[in-house]
């Protein structure tokens, strides 16, 4: 399949893109609302809800945003890297859970965040809004979340 033929197809499937996609598709995270679907060799995930996936994309926005001096990227929308948007929404989330239920951050830490959505909806009842949230506290997990290496480096169980 053609790189513009997949991508139109890709947008047909998924008319409201789920943007934490990525923190998904590696199996850190769940949302009620999500729907995985697979393309050609790629899974990807749409959102059930225009204005849900709307409430989402703000809080990634805020986090990036929040995030720049983290991840050393000096221009605000410039598109991350794989890994670095990898951090921001899986450390992003983390750390908003951390500071909505700082009594069971060590509880949590690096466990499966189970709703995305509910998550949200916890953050907007307890700050009212997206903007009120503790970013300086949320992006110290984003800072400190490191990817699963892969390959380099790596030992093989079957040595001796």
């Amino acid at each position: 399949m053609e790189e513009d033929e997949y991508k139109a197809t890709y947008q047909e499937i998924a008319k409201n893109r789920c943007v934490f996609e990525k923190a998904l598709t590696n199996n850190q995270c769940k949302c009620r609302f999500s729907e995985h679907f697979w393309l050609a060799d790629r899974e990807g995930y749409a959102c059930k809800s225009k204005e849900i996936a709307n409430d989402c994309r703000y809080l990634l926005e805020k986090l990036r945003e929040n995030s720049r001096f983290v991840l050393k990227v000096h221009v605000v929308g410039e598109q991350l890297p794989h890994n670095a948007d990898i951090r921001v929404q899986i450390g992003g989330l983390r750390g908003l859970r951390a500071v909505l239920n700082s009594d069971d951050q060590k509880l949590h830490g690096d466990t499966l965040i189970d709703d995305i959505h509910a998550l949200i909806e916890t953050a907007q009842k307890q700050y009212d809004n997206m903007n009120t949230l503790p970013y300086s506290e949320i992006v110290k997990s984003i800072a400190s979340y490191q990817a699963r290496k892969h390959g380099k480096g790596k030992q093989s169980r079957d040595t001796d």
